[in-house]
């Protein structure tokens, strides 16, 4: 049988009265293929048939009164006509199941690029090797000093076990790309959750007297109550740096956001207590539970939160809470790995909810309609306008 595009040149030759006789049976070939064959037609997937078929009868008729009179039901050729109709309603609706499907497999596959992101990270060791991650792995990694860390297949790095004896700790770093999460426990025993586009460059094992560590983007850190070897009566101090300021902490938990492309860093303390120290600041500031600072160039503020904002990523969603639109479509970015295009300005919105970081983005983005503005998914582009 002659292909579906081939089907549709026939028709609008048929429809034009161009069609050859060949062609005509080739109509009623096909006619009788669709005849034969009714599971092709899934209502609930291409909409009712009779619907479908009076739409198309309306537009016959119409094609046929622009160049003709209908002739009275006695005339020979109107009967042959509406023969020829009904062959043509029955091909058009098998040719436009045709493309119907092949729409809605370019949408399902456009859909398929875009999905939540999920444990992956490529670890860098101090011989140069890159190895990738993702929850499917484990096993162990082997370092040129001997020693080896765990990978278990919840998509965690465990170095807990190693205690570095007879040779210097390597640095290593763990980067998590767009469109991922990772965990890694350090050999102290503290835990840290690293957000999509971050990294963490961390000793193999820390030192008696020094637990000093690097974030770019995001993490979320257990930290583990340490005392000194010399001075089991005094705590290890356990600090993380950023581009534009140090944390200092002896045993606690709390999230540092500290990416490049944001204006503001911030230090959510959700449990102990934590010194903070800007750059550009001679005496730390020392924070409490339920407590954020906020650095913004050289301005430093300290103000009560609602910690489940800050921290809503590492439990699996999406928390805002009157929170600028331009930062949430930020975060919606590096979690799907998308690029967000803005046409016109939108203005000072600001929104607030949760949704699960696990949903399909086209939900997210439905949700995110309520604030008025439009968002249109191409590929891996979202376009946002007013």
């Amino acid at each position: 049988m002659k292909t579906k595009k081939t089907i549709q040149h026939i028709i609008r030759k048929y429809l034009k009265r161009k069609a050859s006789k060949r062609e005509e049976e080739q109509l009623f070939s096909f006619y009788s293929h669709i005849e034969s064959q009714p599971d092709e037609w899934d209502e609930k997937i291409h909409g009712n048939k009779k619907v479908l078929e009076h739409i198309l009868w309306q537009r016959i008729n119409r094609s046929i009164s622009d160049d003709q009179t209908i002739r009275k039901a006695s005339d020979p050729f109107f009967s042959r006509l509406k023969i020829a109709m009904a062959v043509i309603v029955l091909c058009l609706a098998g040719v436009m199941l045709w493309l119907y499907q092949s729409i809605e497999k370019k949408e399902i596959t456009e859909r398929a690029t875009v999905v939540p992101g999920s444990d992956r990270a490529v670890l860098q060791l101090a011989d140069g090797r890159r190895v990738y991650l993702d929850s499917t792995a484990s096993g162990e990694i082997s370092f040129a000093s001997g020693d080896a860390v765990r990978l278990s297949r919840k998509g965690e790095l465990d170095y807990s076990h190693i205690e570095g004896v007879g040779h210097k700790p390597d640095l290593h770093t763990i980067t998590v790309p767009r469109g991922g999460q990772f965990k890694v426990k350090l050999s102290d025993g503290t835990t840290v959750w690293l957000n999509a586009s971050s990294s963490l460059t961390f000793p193999s094992y820390f030192s008696e007297d020094n637990r000093r560590v690097k974030l770019i983007g995001e993490g979320y850190f257990d930290v583990a109550k340490v005392t000194k070897k010399s001075n089991p009566q005094e705590r290890l101090s356990f600090i993380v740096e950023t581009d534009k300021q140090q944390v200092e902490v002896l045993g606690t938990v709390f999230n540092i956001s500290a990416y490049p492309e944001e204006e503001q860093v911030k230090t959510t303390l959700i449990e102990g207590s934590v010194k903070v120290s800007p750059a550009h600041l001679f005496a730390p500031q020392l924070l409490k539970p339920g407590q954020q600072s906020v650095l913004n160039g050289e301005k430093f503020s300290i103000q009560q939160v609602n910690v489940g904002q800050s921290t809503a990523w590492k439990t699996g969603d999406f928390t805002f809470d009157e929170m600028p639109l331009e930062e949430i479509m930020r975060q919606l970015s590096r979690w799907y790995d998308v690029e967000v295009v803005y046409h016109g300005n939108i203005g000072k919105i600001k929104f607030g909810g949760s949704i699960s970081r696990g949903k399909d983005i086209h939900e997210v983005l439905e949700v995110l309609k309520l604030t008025g503005i439009h968002f249109d998914l191409k590929g891996r582009r979202i376009m946002v306008t007013p």
